[in-house]
């Protein structure tokens, strides 16, 4: 097989690369290969008991693992943070697919943490043989959402959800008659005979104190590591001083008053700043931009610049003329600017001031 152009692009956020589905294809054949080539050479073996024993073990914590780490992040609210200011006026229509279910995940922590623990109870009941089928149950539920999810909305970790999917399902695949007795004939189901037990007790008692050296020390660990990175980019950030949305009213560009016309893409319409780093700046004509926006600890003074290009730093003093006027004075290409800012309060979007009602006499879909 031969692309027509060269892979450039390797492993990044997106899990759905050119890179990655080469990658995948590879894999598969060489998978392929190896299967024909030992079932030719061991042809005469009717079974692998203990291979399969073991495969299913190395699955099963793989699994157990990935789900329960995907699981605490929708739980701690860090996957998907607390709605953000930019999303509150961010037009629907200039959102992506995948930016529109991360908005919709991350409005509710409720049920971004409900969510949550569907994946880490499943997750962590397939570190027990005796509960892997209730566990595998739970997480072809809640991965068929999730698989769902990133093919209707082009979320690109596509193949390793699905991969996540088929490793559930490889799992239940030895179930399957009893689970059809279950659930289809409604018949009792025929006792589940262990495939592998340990010849003596005392390797048995070794590999449960494994086990569970394990299991608290991963729960330890992700719990930790999440509450740490909740602090660095989730709700539980410091928020700067100048956080808010601020509506531009004046915009003086070389001493001439500059209308805010629809058409205009160089005049700003909003500014907000939700980090202590980067500021986003709405143009008149809905363009929206990120810049660098460094303001020193006394409020007086912000560095502007886009992107890493430090070559075309701009320097503007900042004077707070009350606790919802904000003014801006500097030079931005050249320009000199005069810039008027309002605060908006977050609470007058409908969207936050709505909250949860236990009774609605009629719907209040907006």
């Amino acid at each position: 097989m031969h692309l027509k152009n060269h892979i450039t692009i390797f492993s990044n956020g997106s899990g759905d690369t050119t890179y990655d589905y080469v990658m995948l294809l590879t894999f598969l054949m060489l998978s392929l290969v190896a299967a024909v080539l030992w079932s030719l050479i061991d042809r005469r073996r009717p079974a692998y008991i203990k291979t399969l024993y073991w495969l299913q073990v190395l699955v099963r914590y793989n699994l157990g693992a990935f789900m329960i780490s995907y699981g605490f992040f929708k739980v701690f609210h860090l996957q998907m943070p607390n709605l953000g200011l930019y999303q509150l006026i961010e037009r629907v229509g200039d959102k992506s697919p995948m930016g529109l279910v991360w908005t919709f995940i991350s409005y509710s922590p409720a049920y971004s943490a409900f969510a949550g623990w569907g994946e880490v109870i499943g997750g962590t009941l397939l570190f027990f043989r005796r509960t892997t089928t209730l566990g595998a149950l739970i997480l072809v539920a809640v991965l068929s959402n999730v698989v769902a999810i990133n093919f209707c909305y082009d979320v690109p970790v596509k193949l390793f959800s699905s991969m996540l999917l088929l490793m559930d399902i490889f799992l239940l695949t030895p179930e399957a008659g009893r689970l059809w007795e279950i659930f289809i004939l409604n018949k009792a189901s025929s006792l589940m005979v262990p495939e592998f037990i340990w010849n003596k007790k005392r390797f048995s008692r070794i590999s449960t104190a494994i086990k569970w050296v394990f299991i608290l020390s991963y729960f330890y660990a992700a719990i930790f590591s999440i509450q740490k990175m909740s602090r660095v980019y989730g709700d539980l950030m410091p928020k700067p001083k100048l956080y808010g949305i601020y509506e531009v009213q004046s915009f003086v560009r070389n001493k001439d008053t500059v209308p805010p016309l629809t058409t205009d893409s160089t005049r700003w319409r909003q500014m907000v700043v939700e980090t202590d780093k980067y500021a986003v700046f709405f143009y008149m004509n809905d363009k929206r931009k990120w810049m660098r926006f460094e303001v020193d600890s006394t409020l007086k003074k912000a560095v502007l610049y886009p992107g890493d290009d430090t070559l075309v730093k701009s320097n503007f003093y900042i004077r707070s003329i009350d606790s919802a006027h904000l003014e801006m004075n500097g030079t931005l290409h050249f320009d000199s600017l005069h810039v008027l800012l309002k605060k908006i309060d977050p609470s007058s979007f409908l969207l936050v001031s709505r909250g949860f009602h236990w009774i609605n006499e009629s719907p209040y879909n907006r």
